[in-house]
């Protein structure tokens, strides 16, 4: 751990009531001072010399991002593609895939809502089969269970290592080292793992690893990236939407993609976030992985161990779980009234809704869960203050008749 140094580089926020308190990595991180200079700088060059010249000027640093996002997910700068979204680049690699009636698609029940949404599109269109993975009673993908169900109609395995409404790290691991027919690609979503755990695309034994950068990597909102195993590139047919920057023009007309995972990527893009991503990436590696991830545990066990007894709360991961983050409810407060209380403390949490976990959240009967996510940055004195505020405003709440909710006072 580097005591004392957790907030250097993060500029300083004010809310309406004092410092601001941001626990709500699991959305996006805080960006370090590092970042939003490089992001200014570039943008402040292609202002000066227009977006081709400036491109031009940044192409050494570009290549460095590339390597340090591949070097990041255990692969080839070759086989690593970028894109503005995460779950757009899954998307297209899941579309990519030759799929007929009768092919089988496992996706677990806790994956991201769009990744999910667009394995029922495809399974639709083609008259495959969505399958979900079998669950434990305790919220982990039951591997043994899964590795039953993997057979010849097998085409696709797919999981997040952490679901967006849970915090508990999934054995996507184990998953990927199922033994599975060629055709087969495994697909994990890191977007809540990768920038806090060991998370390669190799550790998994996975085909396709997608992140974004602007959650525990705090690089800005609008750059992701994807590794691709060699089955993945040599089985993935070309992308459904062909851009100039995949490939090259032939003179008979015809499109000759590019081997590697830029067949992916898009002509256009921002240089100046880009760049940001990767002084987000030379941070992580200043700072160090171990480091990170051992300072989120000790905020996460601190406030596991506050919350334990709070009336009404209920916290769904315990205190001895290596969790990416926490999520809670409370007995007789909305998570709605939950987050804007908070907020206009001045303290930032988040939350997830049937909208964007509806199978995982149905599984639990649950609407909607509040998720608190500090990172490298949260202070002893932000868990404070967010305990304090949470349980006052938990001890002020009481159930009334009709199931509605009173609260006595202000806070």
């Amino acid at each position: 751990m580097i005591a004392g140094d957790t907030r250097r580089g993060v500029p300083a926020a004010e809310g309406e009531s004092g410092a601001f308190i941001y626990l709500n990595a699991a959305a996006a991180g805080l960006m370090p001072e590092g970042v939003v200079a490089s992001i200014k700088a570039h943008l402040d060059l292609e202002a000066r010399r227009g977006v081709h010249w400036a491109m031009a000027d940044a192409r050494d640093a570009l290549d460095e991002t590339r390597a340090l996002a591949a070097r990041l997910m255990g692969v080839a700068p070759t086989h690593l593609a970028f894109a503005e979204q995460a779950s757009r680049l899954w998307a297209l690699a899941f579309a990519s895939m030759s799929l007929k009636r009768g092919d089988r698609i496992l996706i677990a029940r806790n994956d991201w809502g769009g990744n999910i949404l667009n394995a029922l599109q495809r399974a639709i269109c083609t008259g495959a089969e969505v399958v979900r993975l079998p669950m434990t009673g305790e919220g982990m993908i039951d591997v043994a269970e899964v590795a039953a169900l993997v057979d010849e109609r097998t085409v696709a395995i797919c999981a997040s290592a952490v679901a967006s409404s849970s915090g508990l790290r999934q054995p996507v691991e184990a998953l990927g080292a199922i033994p599975r027919p060629d055709r087969c690609l495994c697909f994990v979503d890191g977007a809540q793992a990768i920038g806090q755990f060991e998370l390669t695309l190799p550790g998994t034994s996975a085909d396709i690893l997608v992140a974004p950068g602007r959650k525990w990597l705090r690089g800005g909102r609008g750059q992701a990236m994807m590794a691709l195993s060699d089955r993945a590139l040599r089985l993935l047919r070309p992308p459904i939407i062909i851009d100039q920057g995949a490939g090259s023009w032939c003179p008979d007309d015809s499109f000759r993609l590019w081997e590697d995972a830029r067949r992916f990527e898009t002509w256009e893009f921002s240089a100046a976030g880009r760049l940001g991503l990767g002084a987000a990436l030379r941070e992580l590696n200043r700072i160090g992985l171990v480091n990170v991830r051992a300072h989120n545990s000790e905020k996460l066990r601190c406030l596991a161990a506050n919350l334990r007894d709070a009336d009404g709360l209920t916290v769904f991961e315990g205190e001895a779980a290596d969790a990416a983050f926490l999520t809670f409810q409370h007995a007789f407060l909305s998570v709605d009234t939950i987050v804007s209380e908070l907020a206009s403390r001045g303290i930032a949490i988040g939350s997830v809704g049937r909208n964007y976990a509806r199978w995982e959240l149905e599984a639990r009967g649950l609407e909607k869960i509040a998720r608190v996510a500090p990172h490298i940055y949260s202070t002893d004195d932000d868990i404070e203050r967010f305990t304090e505020e949470l349980l006052r405003l938990s001890k002020r709440a009481r159930p009334h008749r009709g199931n509605r909710t009173v609260m006595s006072g202000g806070l």
